[in-house]
């Protein structure tokens, strides 16, 4: 998925390996990241990304958070 000919850290370029592998196992998240991908393209910078990051990971942590409200209440 990644190009990595215009990578120039070893550590990023073993992250993206390893990201790949990872989306190959589990295919059902690849769309997921493409739209990632996309986000962080359209972000330009790096305090825009690290922005992106922080509101993806928040909405992640609500979305859990909510869930396991619905579990515990179902659970009462």
């Amino acid at each position: 998925m990644a190009n990595l000919i215009l990578v120039k850290s070893n550590r990023l370029k073993k992250a993206l390996i390893d990201r790949d592998e990872f989306l190959r196992k589990h295919s059902e998240l690849l769309s997921l990241q493409r739209k990632i991908d996309e986000k962080m393209r359209k972000a330009k910078t790096s305090h825009n990304r690290l922005v992106l990051i922080h509101t993806l990971m928040m909405d992640s942590v609500n979305e859990l958070h909510n869930k396991l409200q619905g579990f515990r209440q179902a659970a009462n």
